[in-house]
């Protein structure tokens, strides 16, 4: 992490609205950078977190990220008021803000509120948020890092009291379903009430549209048929295969930095080439881990209201008793597959902000595995769903139709909230 402390960030100043300094569609984007790669870095250090839980504490911070830098550009809107619940945000104060201090104690505080009550990841988290203050202290008057460091604490305080009635904490207790052909879990479900949680863009149920398979142990049914798919695909797993199903497990084990945070790593390499200035930056960051959000819940809603069997189930007690996958099977049922859907819904939506654009994803090369290039990014989000398939955790038939879902929340999400002001 010291390299992440080092890194120097440029910053002017020029008057702009209600912020002093750059205008933020003009201003360096490193800062967001820097957080976004150590956001990353704390995902890899927590355990005892359920994976989909990530896609609340990336989509809560974007969004307070992005809210924190709407006054300092004239052409950005607020979503307050668009997304479900979120009003009455604080207003900003009459004597100018920097742009700059607003984000680092924005960005920092929301961490601290979802990863803060480890006494280690707090300190890392203020270490971060001083080391990137001393460089931007060196640029702004004190009192305007004060002024500007109330707002923040002000701005999120409301967003954090708004994600707090966003459902995510049930007491519900979970029964599971009996019978042949229905999802039982092997330990704690995981997350089996998400389907309940406020999805950001109102009205985000309508994208739900998905056909879950009908279930059969007839060996000529189509159920078998994909089930017999996964089996025989194992068996022959080319090392390539194993690379990608390996590459994508993004289990939150300490080890990887979960699906939510892979995407902000292949983000934060994009921000990095395209040199996005922070308002833009921002945007983009809040367009995707919104969809990845919205898409989570969907995911869940299919699981848990379908609750197809998993192949390592049907696989076992159908065609190979002693069979198993090349990766766990996660706590959850298996329709529609998530990381289909979780990719393709952050796939769209940053195809729609950047365009067909190559990529290269470094997520990984820290810990042996190397960067891995790809056309577009519909691409990434394709291989992200077939790793399932050769993880031996899904069928392909749920992968398709968790692209589907994917892109029907993405364009939903582009359809339904403004991020300019039209003129």
């Amino acid at each position: 992490m010291k390299k992440l402390f080092l890194l120097t960030l440029l910053f002017t100043s020029v008057a702009a609205n209600n912020f002093a300094g750059e205008p933020g569609k003009k201003l360096s984007a490193t800062l967001l950078i820097n957080w976004l790669d150590f956001h990353c870095q704390v995902v890899r250090s927590v355990s005892g977190i359920s994976h989909v839980a990530y896609s609340r504490h990336f989509s809560y911070t974007a969004i307070a990220v992005y809210e924190s830098m709407v006054g300092s550009d004239a052409s950005y809107k607020s979503l307050s008021g668009q997304l479900s619940g979120l009003s009455n945000l604080p207003l900003l104060p009459s004597l100018p803000l920097s742009p700059e201090a607003t984000v680092n104690a924005t960005y920092a505080t929301l961490l601290r509120n979802f990863y803060g009550d480890k006494a280690v990841l707090k300190a890392r988290i203020d270490s971060m948020e001083s080391a990137m203050e001393k460089t931007l202290l060196s640029k702004i008057d004190p009192l305007q890092a004060d002024r500007s460091r109330k707002y923040a604490n002000e701005l999120t305080a409301h967003i954090i009291n708004w994600a707090s009635a966003d459902g995510s904490i049930s007491t519900k207790k979970y029964s599971a379903l009996q019978g042949e052909g229905v999802w039982a879990p092997v330990s704690e479900a995981a997350a089996p009430f998400w389907a309940e949680n406020r999805s950001m863009v109102p009205a985000m149920v309508n994208a739900f549209a998905i056909v879950a398979p009908s279930y059969s142990s007839d060996k000529q049914s189509s159920f078998y048929q994909m089930a017999n798919e996964v089996y025989s695909v194992s068996k022959q797993l080319t090392a390539e295969q194993k690379a990608i199903a390996l590459f994508w497990d993004d289990s939150p084990n300490g080890k990887y930095m979960t699906a939510f945070g892979h995407w902000t790593s292949i983000l934060s390499g994009l921000i990095r080439e395209k040199k996005l200035s922070l308002s833009e930056a921002s945007e983009a960051f809040v367009r995707m881990t919104i969809a990845m959000h919205d898409a989570a819940i969907l995911a869940w809603k299919g699981k848990y209201q379908y609750n197809v069997v998993r192949p390592i189930t049907y696989i076992q007690q159908h065609i190979d008793k002693e069979w198993k996958p090349l990766i766990s099977t996660p706590p959850h049922p298996e329709f529609p597959a998530a990381h289909a859907t979780i990719s393709n819904a952050a796939a769209v939506a940053l195809t729609q902000y950047f365009g067909a654009v190559p990529v290269t994803d470094k997520s990984y090369v820290d810990i042996g595995m190397p960067e891995r290039k790809f056309s577009s990014l519909l691409a990434v989000a394709k291989e992200a769903g077939i790793s399932r398939l050769y993880g031996g955790i899904h069928y392909r038939y749920s992968i398709e139709q968790g692209f589907t879902l994917g892109e029907a929340v993405a364009n939903l999400l582009n359809k339904s909230i403004s991020f300019h002001i039209k003129r």
